[in-house]
């Protein structure tokens, strides 16, 4: 019971603190800058994408006779499966859906504080017009 509140804080800590950094790389005056994490996402979401169409299309299976505890033999044969296009599409689509949410959260934040940072910097710009 402990370590389950023991993780829910800790993911609870990461989340708050990658969606604060994502803020304060957003307010930075380099505009690629809010855009690490959001790309970071979209990276980690292709790299699912590829090792399902990699694991759906290879197999490997081992057998191993244990005599007395002592490991005699090991037998792997490798072979590939025939999954059809749409069987990966089926699975591949779903997951690379689900997996890029946390980029479009992330890219939803990078747009308001640009927006935020552009509608401020043109008021300091106004308020400098007025004074002249």
């Amino acid at each position: 019971m402990e370590n389950t509140f023991f993780a829910i804080i800790l993911f609870l800590f990461l989340i708050g603190g990658s969606i604060g950094l994502q803020i304060f790389l957003s307010n930075k005056q380099n505009k690629w800058l809010g855009l690490i994490i959001p790309m970071i996402c979209f990276m980690f979401s292709l790299l699912m994408v590829a090792n399902i169409a990699v694991f759906t299309t290879f197999t490997s299976t081992s057998k191993t006779e244990i005599i007395n505890g002592e490991a005699v033999t090991q037998e792997v044969s490798h072979s590939e499966a025939s999954a059809s296009l749409g069987e990966i599409l089926s699975t591949v689509i779903p997951v690379f859906i689900i997996s890029n949410i946390s980029t479009l959260i992330f890219y939803a934040i990078y747009l308001g504080c640009r927006e935020k940072r552009k509608k401020n910097l043109e008021l300091e710009k106004m308020s400098i017009q007025d004074l002249e």
